[in-house]
């Protein structure tokens, strides 16, 4: 009886645990449903980026996206502004444009969630055959309208040699 009594003790707990887990929208490795959303929401960029599709890459965006690049300007401010901004980007590439995401980190609250990481771009660009690696450092912040994720805030730069005022580009993690 005692061995039985165990067994159902043991099988009890592991029910209310997956019961919990379900309930909060856990998963077993602790990453719930919205931080796998977000996560989806980067291989997709990832995807149209390295594709040079502006038009999947600003589907991702609301229509008031604010976005800090390393290129100038200081800001772009909605989506006509900062679809520009990718297609000037894009035009400098062949088509072997490539994007490697690490360090991610993805944290969620209610309808706002927001990833950090480094991206490391790499391609041929266009005049003088230059192979590009660039490592940078970027903070989305996304908005969860009509059930999709939408980023409404991008920051991407690169660290800066404060003496000279140069972009440190060669940096790797």
């Amino acid at each position: 009886m005692k061995k039985n009594m165990k067994g159902f003790g043991c099988l009890a707990l592991v029910v209310a645990a997956a019961t919990w887990t379900l309930a909060n929208g856990q998963t077993v490795a602790g990453e719930n449903t919205a931080e796998r959303e977000i996560r989806g929401w980067i291989n997709s960029w990832t995807k149209a980026f390295s594709a040079k599709d502006v038009d999947s890459v600003m589907e991702l965006y609301t229509d008031d996206v604010v976005a800090y690049d390393v290129v100038p300007p200081l800001q772009y401010i909605g989506k006509a502004a900062y679809r520009a901004d990718y297609q000037q980007f894009f035009s400098q590439y062949e088509d072997d444009l490539h994007v490697e995401v690490r360090d991610l980190r993805v944290g969620v609250n209610g309808e706002l969630a927001y990833a950090t990481g480094l991206e490391m771009i790499s391609g041929i660009l266009k005049h003088g055959q230059k192979e590009s690696n660039t490592w940078v450092r970027f903070t989305s912040l996304y908005r969860k309208l009509n059930g999709k994720w939408l980023d409404f805030h991008d920051h991407v730069s690169v660290p800066a040699d404060i003496e000279s005022g140069k972009a440190l580009l060669d940096l790797k993690p």
